[in-house]
């Protein structure tokens, strides 16, 4: 339609225990903001969301955030993104 516009396609690259819940280690999606990258991957499965926040619904601390190579310490979700955009979601990873 005219005069609408498409959101931004962005590439998410998924580390740990995001890749393994998502089955996949990278994928693109259209997004506006930071928060809609990370509603998108919850839509394709729910337990995505405890792997970002804790039951407050507060970022784990332990949850990186890049955008193009650069820390988003802490992430803003309302952020908003542009095509081509790199996004990393790296939760720390557990053992010992």
């Amino acid at each position: 339609m005219r005069g609408e516009t498409v959101p931004p396609k962005v590439t998410v690259r998924l580390f740990h225990e995001l890749r393994e819940s998502l089955g996949q280690s990278q994928l693109e999606v259209e997004a506006d903001t930071l928060g809609d990258v990370v509603a998108s991957l919850i839509s394709k499965k729910d337990s995505v969301r405890d792997l970002i926040f804790d039951s407050r619904g507060k970022i784990r601390t332990y949850t990186t955030v890049y955008i193009n190579n650069a820390a988003q310490t802490p992430p803003e979700f309302s952020r908003k993104l542009n095509d081509g955009d790199i996004i990393l979601l790296v939760p720390t990873a557990a053992g010992g």
